[in-house]
């Protein structure tokens, strides 16, 4: 028998027999004065011993077994909570970033049983059951929420970072004492006509696999580790800490030749392109400054029209003009006409003027010089305005051609050609001034000419139906454009930057060269050579046949 059990027996025996004893002694109808007190203290001792036996069971009671229940149910959600939650937090972390876990969480120390008596076998079996319950839920949650977290951080299509997470760790980043690295950022020009042509899930196959390429070869099993991150659905960014200028460059340019390597074709030779941009950040930086002058150098690199990495340099790092800015600043010149030409002259050897060349300048209020194109072209063919602003360029080279001679040329943005409206109000314009478009020429990226020939084309249509002609420009950035040379009405090309400058040093350079060279004469057009560097590179281009230029900025004449 239990000793709780034993313990109430008694005390329901001790006032069995009392009670029994007062009522025998009630029996006596004579009893004495005595025999009442005897009673009297019969029953007080009865009710004391009663009292006492009550008393030391609660107390036993609450020792025993309610001290220990409460400690036992306290247990259940109060062992290592604040330290599994800070296991969650860090292996999230971790799981984000591609690491695998080493360890198994700890299990959840045993908390001691109640007292082995049968009266609380149930209470112990029950428990043991809450507990095994309670932690099987726990864990479940827990496992719930980790993976909801490495959700919230991960693109869902690459299992990448994604663009929240990478800000979080560029932050992190800058915040450090030495910080000191490079940010690359990358953007799918071409991914919108990707999911027109291709099936949803023939592009989310090639994201990831492009993913899981570039985070090997750069990302987390890296040496050291960089971060490789998913902003948005086109837009991509590489965080190098504490790389050196060499080491980001080298990086790079593996990320580049990659990404040439795994373009898809999006019809007779035309590839997807891809627009890339660098800068290095320092500990005074803000992360929001950063990112505003990669997005603007993405802009530029758009409007390049090649892979080459743009770099943010430090004479940027004050410009952080951002899209809705640019959009109010562009909108504000074109309606108040803030726009006008700035002309220099393009002068042969004998210092004669070859032609005339003209780009747009924006005058806005609230910077004191003049915005140059290369500022805000890049800025109007994101938000798709460079139709807009090649228009009115246009429109005031005619109005330079009515007050002077000679001939003027004017560039224009491949992505203006791409504007359904732009080419019918480009020839009504000119057909509108026929004595001034006789003496225009309008230039155009040889670029173009490679990837978007109908374009060319109905240009060519349009500016000579209407007495203009067209030049075609950088010509050494995609020869592949030669191959549209004899197919189209075009009245010279040009030729310039790295090319000219290292063609002495080159012979494949000297030997495209004089293909460009024989490639003209046959068609009957010019082909001139900018940026010379030497006299031994101009006496070079003679001897091909190729007319050396210099604008009025080089050769110090005024325009």
């Amino acid at each position: 028998m239990s000793l709780l059990r034993t313990t109430l027996l008694g005390i329901a025996a001790v006032t069995a027999l009392l009670l029994i004893g007062s009522q025998a002694l009630t029996l006596y109808t004579a009893a004495s004065a005595l025999d009442h007190v005897i009673l009297a203290l019969t029953v007080v001792v009865a009710g004391l011993c009663w009292a006492a036996s009550a008393v030391v069971l609660l107390r036993w009671l609450d020792r025993r077994l309610l001290a220990e229940l409460s400690r036992r149910l306290r247990a259940l959600g109060s062992h290592d909570s604040g330290q599994d939650r800070n296991e969650t937090r860090d292996e999230t972390r971790e799981e984000t970033r591609g690491e695998t876990r080493g360890q198994p969480r700890s299990e959840t120390r045993a908390v001691p049983p109640l007292p082995p008596m049968r009266e609380f076998a149930d209470v112990n079996d029950a428990l043991a059951r809450a507990s095994d319950l309670f932690r099987a839920t726990a864990e479940e949650a827990s496992a719930r929420i980790e993976s909801m977290q490495v959700e919230l951080n991960l693109d869902p299509v690459t299992r990448l970072p994604n663009r929240r997470y990478f800000h979080n760790e560029l932050r992190r980043a800058l915040t450090l004492a030495d910080s000191a690295g490079h940010v690359l950022m990358f953007r799918q020009r071409d991914l919108i006509e990707i999911n027109r042509r291709m099936p949803r899930e023939n592009v989310d196959q090639w994201l990831r696999s492009l993913a899981h390429r570039l985070d090997q070869l750069l990302g987390r099993r890296h040496a050291p580790p960089y971060l490789l991150a998913r902003l948005n659905g086109s837009d991509f960014a590489l965080l190098m800490p504490a790389a050196t200028p060499a080491q980001a460059l080298q990086a790079g340019e593996k990320l580049r030749l990659e990404l040439r390597a795994l373009r898809l074709a999006l019809g007779e030779q035309r590839w997807c392109r891809w627009a890339l941009a660098m800068d290095h950040y320092r500990p005074q930086d803000q992360a929001s400054d950063l990112l505003a002058r990669l997005d603007h150098a993405l802009m530029r690199a758009e409007s390049s029209d090649d892979d080459a990495i743009e770099r943010a340099n430090d004479e940027n790092r004050g410009d952080n003009t951002g899209e809705h800015q640019w959009r109010d600043t562009l909108i504000a010149g074109l309606d108040q006409h803030r726009f006008s030409l700035d002309v220099q002259g393009l002068r042969g050897a004998d210092d004669t003027v070859l032609r005339n060349e003209a780009t747009l300048v924006l005058h806005d209020a609230d910077t004191p010089a003049p915005v140059t194109a290369t500022r805000f072209m890049p800025a109007a063919i994101r938000l798709g305005l460079s139709a807009e602003c090649d228009i009115q360029a246009v429109r005031l080279g005619l109005d330079w051609l009515v007050s002077h001679q000679g001939q003027l040329a004017i560039r224009l943005a491949l992505a203006s050609l791409a504007q359904s409206n732009f080419l019918p109000r480009l020839g009504q314009l000119l057909r509108d001034r026929p004595m001034q478009t006789a003496r225009l020429v309008l230039e155009i990226d040889a670029h173009g000419l490679a990837d978007n020939y109908a374009a060319a084309r109905t240009l060519c249509e349009v500016a000579t139906d209407a007495g203009a002609r067209v030049g075609v420009r950088r010509l050494s950035k995609d020869f592949a454009a030669m191959t549209r040379l004899h197919q189209l009405p075009i009245s010279y090309v040009k030729l310039g930057g790295e090319f000219i400058k290292g063609m002495t040093q080159s012979p494949g350079s000297r030997h495209l060269a004089a293909s460009v060279s024989d490639t003209a004469r046959q068609l009957r057009i010019d082909a001139y050579a900018v940026d010379i560097p030497d006299d031994k590179t101009e006496a070079l281009l003679r001897e091909l046949g190729i007319i050396p230029a210099w604008s009025d900025a080089t050769t110090g004449v005024s325009a």
